[in-house]
């Protein structure tokens, strides 16, 4: 490999190490293999079994020799894909498929269950001992601790290479699904995606590791000594008679820290049972996507989740950033607890003038004198009609807004 030289705006050289690469990995294991009740003979058999399966697949015998490295694990293995990064993945499925036919007529002892796990990221190749090539640093370690994390059956991937695949195809939409924050070794808390569809993966969530405390209180009192809320507008477009409802949050924030703000963690709150990944919550700054770098809380009703800033916010300095999710309402209403101090709030409420809404109202819940302020709507008609309420300032943390329809 050529030594790559970057060069500073200092004039300055940066040597890139001849010996480091990126690379996509492929990490599993064989679940249960160290069970003392199975034979050594098993045992072999299990790991002959692995080997041969995965010399079988397409995705590894389409890949040139010079292309990957493979490190046996005793218990599994380690791929690196130097020149693609959706290699790990096709690979996972691929294996799962040709090992769910391989046990269907195998014992329950004899059958070989493995969990999976997908990074991308940087190593350096080194050799071992006996002059092998051996490979280490961040690309194999959160492959395999993000493994590590899963039961029989799990595909995980790194939010890193979930994302990045996202951005790939749009095939990955329907087969990737975040599930949560995760601790793994060192403390160190990482957001970790699914992999599953009809012949692969496990839709269950692993236990171990599992991250289920808010934050939201704690954070929400930093921000807002940090950061003014200048406007904040809700959007809800009913899309059908079901209740299914389009939800578009704007906000606009300005920095009055010296310090810059760089992510910002908010929450959501539903009337129905949904999933994360069933609400398909987005963030945007501008038409940019931003990352959502952390699920914290992700129960039935409940979902809190950090999002990073694509730049930093710098003192003095406002930026505009939206959210949107879809559910539906389990009734004819809408309600909203404000986490934050807002100089001025918008709600927009607007349907197909088919749907025949009847009298949508708005009244705001004042939390320090409990007063309730029936406010009046501007109605707009035509093909769609929409209903908004913009005459709403200084909203104090811990006031509702409540919207009701027939």
């Amino acid at each position: 490999m050529k030594e790559i030289l970057f060069k500073s705006t200092r004039q300055n050289s940066m040597k890139i190490p001849n010996n480091l690469v990126h690379a996509a990995f492929f990490f599993t294991d064989i679940v249960g293999l160290s069970d003392p009740i199975m034979s050594t003979e098993t045992q072999t058999a299990k790991i002959q079994g692995l080997n041969q399966m995965i010399q079988e697949c397409n995705t590894y015998k389409k890949t040139k020799e010079n292309e990957m490295f493979v490190l046996p694990t005793g218990d599994g293995m380690a791929i690196g894909f130097k020149d693609g990064l959706e290699q790990p993945l096709d690979l996972a499925i691929e294996f799962h498929k040709k090992l769910k036919k391989y046990n269907e007529n195998k014992t329950k002892i004899d059958k070989i269950l493995v969990r999976i796990g997908c990074h991308v990221g940087p190593v350096f190749l080194v050799k071992d001992i006996l002059g092998n090539l051996n490979f280490w640093g961040q690309g194999i370690i959160l492959a395999r601790r993000t493994m590590d994390v899963g039961d029989d059956w799990h595909i995980l991937l790194t939010s890193t290479m979930a994302e990045s695949l996202l951005e790939v195809s749009l095939r990955y939409k329907e087969i990737l699904y975040p599930l949560h924050d995760y601790e793994i070794k060192h403390d160190q808390k990482i957001l970790i995606y699914s992999a599953h569809g009809e012949s692969f993966g496990n839709k269950s969530s692993p236990k171990k590791g599992l991250i289920e405390k808010s934050i939201i209180n704690e954070k929400t009192l930093e921000q807002n000594q940090k950061i003014t809320f200048e406007h904040v507008k809700f959007e809800l477009r009913l899309q059908d008679s079901d209740n299914r409802i389009f939800h578009r949050r704007t906000y606009k924030i300005t920095n009055h820290f010296e310090d810059p703000i760089y992510e910002i963690t908010t929450g959501i709150i539903t009337s129905v049972k949904k999933s994360f990944y069933d609400l398909d919550v987005k963030a945007f700054n501008d038409d940019v996507e931003l990352q959502i770098k952390s699920i914290n809380v992700d129960t039935d009703f409940i979902k809190e989740f950090t999002i990073k800033f694509e730049h930093p916010v710098f003192e003095n300095e406002d930026m505009e950033f939206t959210i949107t999710y879809a559910s539906e309402a389990a009734k004819n209403e809408f309600n909203n607890k404000f986490l934050i101090n807002a100089k001025k709030f918008d709600l927009i409420f607007s349907y197909s003038s088919n749907l025949k809404i009847k009298n949508p109202k708005a009244k705001l819940i004042q939390n320090e004198t409990e007063k309730q302020i029936n406010i009046e709507p501007n109605i707009k008609r035509g093909i769609f009609t929409q209903v908004y309420w913009d005459t709403i300032k200084d909203i104090s943390i811990g006031d509702e807004i409540e919207l009701i329809w027939e």
